[in-house]
């Protein structure tokens, strides 16, 4: 796994994307690089990038959820509780742009995190790609233009278990 880099600029996406989306680089990087720059998110900032998994696997389940490239803001990680934004092109089976809210997982049986918010856009051709990395992008600018910061919203809004009183 390469990376992390803190910029998109950094990420070779000719050799991640799947030959046939490679023309949509330009559209990816320059939306990718408006959450890299922004206010909320500047510094927070991690992508990572498989080339291996660039051509589509021979066999494909459910299961299967095989990362392109992603990237994680962390906007609050205190060690206990966490809050981050993730977006990624992922094979799932069929190419797929995930977008998500998550935060830590304070249920009795850990899950670790849970997506609070999330969405999936299938990716036909290099304009499905780019039109649903511009919807990730959006939902994900969308939080970091209002918030809120403090995952115990989240939870609130999602109906999850908060932190232990000690650890908020």
């Amino acid at each position: 796994m390469p990376g992390p880099a803190t910029s998109i600029a950094n990420v070779p996406l000719h050799d991640v994307l799947p030959r046939h989306y490679v023309a949509a680089e330009d559209d990816l990087r320059r939306l990718a690089h408006k959450l890299d720059t922004h206010h909320s998110a500047a510094n927070r900032t991690a992508w990572h990038w498989y080339p291996e998994h660039a051509d589509c696997p021979p066999v494909s389940s459910e299961r299967n959820y095989l990362l392109l490239v992603d990237t994680t803001i962390t906007l609050i990680n205190t060690g206990d509780d966490w809050l981050e934004l993730t977006l990624d092109i992922a094979w799932r089976p069929k190419l797929t742009v995930n977008a998500a809210v998550e935060v830590a997982c304070w249920c009795p049986q850990n899950h670790n995190m849970h997506q609070v918010r999330e969405a999936h856009w299938q990716v036909a051709g290099r304009h499905d790609l780019a039109d649903a990395f511009t919807a990730s992008t959006a939902m994900l600018t969308d939080v970091l233009n209002s918030g809120p910061f403090d995952p115990c919203a989240w939870r609130v809004w999602a109906g999850l278990p908060h932190a232990p009183a000690a650890r908020q």
